[in-house]
């Protein structure tokens, strides 16, 4: 009778030590997003950085030098919808910032949403076009809605995709106004903002180099010269947008999302999610502007470490978890590919439309076959295919050999050639589509060539290359190490639903690199 106890206690003693042993969960997950960041400038420019900015992240933190998005014609929009739901744009749905509405024939951006209303903006907008659950989501339900998540970016898209579907705030800078503004699909505008938006009526910003312009050599320039840029209050917002103004601000609102309240001091795990950019001033190149750019790195750094620093005093960074990501795109300026004789050209979607109607009217009848074009993509007639009993399939092959015919384009890709096992080319191209509003057939150009400008596309199409880039998690639990493989950007949210003790979010990728 006497062994009895002592069994008992025998065997609840693994029991015991596996709840001593229990990680807990850090207190406040920041995601920090960096729009156009590229390893080869973040490593160049490493001389300019401080010792507490991005050399402390990278020191202590699992760094993925080479990391990239598995999918083609990336953007903000895309790539930032990617690193929250780890899946790509055949999943989550969001193809790009815009994409041509099949049923209309409009426009139409990646977050409108016409049932919801403007707060401090006229615009629209709501996640409901994002497919898949994001970080943000999975978060709020492991804390059964307790956990508090706070966005900030400059631009909507990128705004509304980092807060998924369930964040509290989700603030961006306004193109026309300047003011912060939000959805009422995420309640009541906070009055922190509000206090925010009183401080921005006639602000001025000035950007000037913050060393001495001899230390910005990177690019072999002996004697760059001085820049000087100034922003006043409402005038040239989207200018000031592509500045290092831009980031400062950025900085001051996500501080004072902090300083609000009580993100990130107690035991439920909160999220803060900041965007920044490192692109070029006004899409301007590199060579025509290297002070600029290393300028704005330089900056970038700085923010980095202000903001480290207000979380390590208000939360101590041993219980935060930390990562760092870029959109993994930059857009280029082409005006000096004639001056290098670089091969390079035009197309023109409307011509390239034009021609391929007669065509295919020569071959089946007279008729409308193509319903519209958006970048590189061409939206098929098929109300009228069906109503004349016209053979989609055949119509599509005979349009596929047609199209590539033309100058400046390398390949052309439709559904049914996606279908079944597909080389790893192939799954790129797949991984980008997306069956609701993706076009029918869509181009690729040859190295070099762009899309035209005109009425329809607008701004759209300024061409966007692919660059590989650092994704860092830093923090509790999180091992400094260097992982140098070629890694695709969608492994970022399960790594760090692992980092959080949550779920994956439901259709992230399956393989998880270590």
């Amino acid at each position: 009778m006497r062994i009895k106890p002592l069994l008992i206690t025998l065997l609840a003693l693994p029991l015991l030590l596996q709840a001593q042993e229990k990680i807990e969960s850090p207190k406040l997950l920041v995601t920090i997003t960096i729009d156009q960041l590229r390893s080869d400038f973040m490593y160049e420019f490493e001389d300019l950085y401080t010792p507490d900015g991005f050399k402390r992240l990278l020191a202590g933190g699992r760094v993925y030098p080479n990391s990239y998005y598995a999918f083609e014609n990336i953007d903000r929009a895309s790539a930032t919808a990617t690193l929250v739901t780890g899946t790509n744009p055949y999943t989550h749905g969001i193809v790009g910032e815009r994409w041509l509405d099949r049923h209309s024939l409009n426009i139409v951006g990646c977050a409108d949403d016409s049932k919801q209303q403007g707060l401090y903006t006229n615009d629209k907008v709501s996640p409901v076009k994002l497919k898949a659950i994001a970080l943000a989501d999975e978060i709020k339900r492991a804390t059964r809605g307790k956990a508090q998540v706070c966005v900030i970016a400059p631009d909507c898209e990128a705004a509304v995709m980092q807060g998924g579907h369930a964040a509290d705030v989700v603030l961006w800078k306004n193109d026309d106004t300047g003011y912060w503004c939000s959805s009422s699909y995420y309640g009541l505008f906070p009055d922190w903002a509000a206090n925010i938006n009183k401080t921005i009526v006639g602000r001025s910003a000035k950007w000037e180099p913050i060393f001495p312009t001899e230390l910005y050599n990177n690019f072999g320039d002996k004697a760059p010269k001085q820049f000087s840029y100034s922003f006043n209050g409402k005038d040239d917002i989207r200018l000031y947008k592509t500045s290092a103004c831009m980031n400062d601000e950025v900085n001051e609102v996500a501080i004072a999302c902090l300083r609000s309240g009580d993100m990130g001091m107690d035991n439920i795990t909160d999220m803060l999610s900041v965007t920044y950019y490192a692109g070029n001033y006004n899409n301007v190149s590199m060579e025509d502007r290297p002070i600029e750019i290393q300028d704005i790195y330089t900056r970038l750094d700085k923010n980095i470490a202000d903001l480290l620093k207000e979380i390590d005093r208000r939360i101590g960074l041993e219980n935060v978890v930390i990562s760092l990501a870029s959109t993994g795109y930059v857009v280029e300026d082409d005006s000096n590919d004639e001056k290098y004789r670089l091969p390079s050209g035009t197309v023109h979607m409307d011509r390239v439309k034009a021609l391929l109607n007669v065509y295919l009217s020569a071959l089946f009848g007279k008729g409308d076959y193509i319903d519209g074009y958006f970048n590189s993509e061409f939206y098929l007639n098929r109300k009228m295919m069906e109503q004349l009993q016209l053979n989609k399939v055949d119509i599509v092959a005979h349009a596929v050999e047609f199209l590539k015919t033309i100058d400046g384009i390398e390949d052309v890709f439709t559904i049914y050639r996606l279908g079944g096992m597909l080389s790893p080319e192939l799954q790129y191209v797949k991984n980008g589509y997306n069956a609701k509003c993706s076009g029918d057939i869509w181009l690729r150009l040859m190295p070099g060539w762009k899309m035209a400008k005109d009425v329809l596309e607008a701004s759209n199409l300024v061409r966007r290359s692919p660059v590989t880039f650092p994704m860092i998690i830093f923090g509790t639990g999180v091992k400094a190490e260097v992982i140098n493989e070629f890694t695709p950007a969608n492994i970022i949210a399960p790594e760090l639903a692992n980092s959080l003790h949550i779920r994956r979010p439901n259709d992230n990728c399956l393989r998880i690199f270590r």
